[in-house]
């Protein structure tokens, strides 16, 4: 038994089976892509041979590598194992009319996302994206509680002049969305400047605030997370210790 299973273990932390593994997950993606074209039926047999061949292939490399964890408990007890048999559980869906298509196609999609599990460095961003959303959680909210400020503001002061953009809390968010994006806020801030002349005060201390500072801190904590360092953290505890 033990033969048996060093030899699935083998298998799995070969490198021409990780190569393996990586093509077939770029061939799924090129088969989610042809598949988005208007196909002559005689071709779509081919399609669909190819893509119960990539299944196949995902089904038996994830039997590989559950056999190889040599057992169910110690597989599932990693979060991307259990990410991996989510989808090949899911790309294992039938389809069988055409009102699915549309759903089919979104499960061979999904099947990409499986790259990120088989590159190292993948998993790594993602681990490191998932860190930073505590202090990255706390900079967002503070993002928010300005942009409801301001588009209260907005509310009250351009409203009526410009009730497409300012009409209510909600249109006034999704305008300082776009503000703090520069898509097209100089054009945002125009309708209202003719009739209320300082209005760009408004607009470049929300961009400063928001867009300039916040937004940069959300990056300085990801690149501090990635790059290993604790940042804010450090300092936290220094302050801490100097004041003992």
């Amino acid at each position: 038994m033990n033969s048996f299973v060093e030899f699935f273990l083998t298998i799995r932390n070969s490198k021409v089976f990780s190569t393996i593994v990586i093509a077939v997950i770029v061939a799924s993606a090129v088969y989610a892509g042809v598949s988005s074209y208007n196909i002559a039926p005689e071709y779509t047999i081919y399609l669909d041979l190819f893509d119960y061949a990539i299944t196949l292939f995902f089904l038996i490399e994830i039997i590989i590598r559950i056999i190889s964890e040599r057992s169910l408990k110690k597989f599932f007890s990693d979060g991307w194992n259990v990410f991996d048999f989510l989808i090949v559980t899911i790309s294992l869906v039938p389809i069988n009319n055409v009102e699915s298509v549309f759903v089919a196609r979104l499960l061979r999609i999904i099947r990409v996302l499986r790259i990120i599990t088989v590159v190292p460095a993948f998993r790594h961003i993602i681990d490191s994206l998932i860190k930073t959303i505590p202090r990255v959680g706390f900079i967002a909210l503070l993002m928010f509680i300005f942009m409801y400020v301001w588009g209260a503001i907005g509310t009250m002061f351009f409203g009526r002049v410009d009730p497409e953009n300012w009409g209510n809390i909600g249109l006034a968010l999704i305008t300082l969305v776009q503000v703090a994006t520069y898509d097209d806020w100089a054009a945002i801030m125009g309708q209202v400047t003719e009739v209320y002349p300082f209005a760009w005060i408004f607009f470049v201390s929300f961009i400063i605030i928001n867009a300039v500072i916040l937004l940069n801190m959300v990056i300085g904590v990801i690149v501090d997370v990635m790059t290993g360092g604790s940042g804010i953290d450090d300092l936290i505890k220094a302050e801490e210790n100097s004041t003992d």
